[in-house]
């Protein structure tokens, strides 16, 4: 039998300069106060936006169904309201997703 010699160094990966290194690093840090600002701005603005848009959406909902489709009134723009309604909830629904995009919850978040 004969033995197979094997060199470190052609298996080894190739090493990255000290630069490269400090560089990747400081992106990853300036990349993290980024996060962390607009995560902290779309969480001050959370409350406000569903304590208006939600009630809107609500509001504008029952509207329509109270003036276009029970009292059937033909001068009330029933479909306008209801995509006024489904637009505004949408918006907040959009807001909740650009949200999500800085932050990442725990698995355990919603129980």
């Amino acid at each position: 039998m004969a033995k197979i010699q094997f060199d470190r160094r052609e298996f080894a990966a190739p090493r990255r300069s000290f630069a490269i290194r400090m560089l990747g690093a400081l992106l990853f840090v300036v990349w993290q106060l980024v996060r962390l600002t607009c995560c902290a701005v779309l969480i001050l603005l959370e409350p406000l936006l569903r304590a208006t848009l939600v009630p809107i959406a609500f509001f504008s909902f029952v509207v329509t169904l109270i003036f276009g489709f029970l009292i059937g009134d033909p001068r009330f723009p029933r479909w306008g309201m209801l995509a006024f309604s489904i637009g505004t909830l949408m918006l907040y629904w959009v807001f909740l997703a650009v949200m999500s995009l800085f932050m990442t919850l725990p698995p355990s978040h919603d129980r």
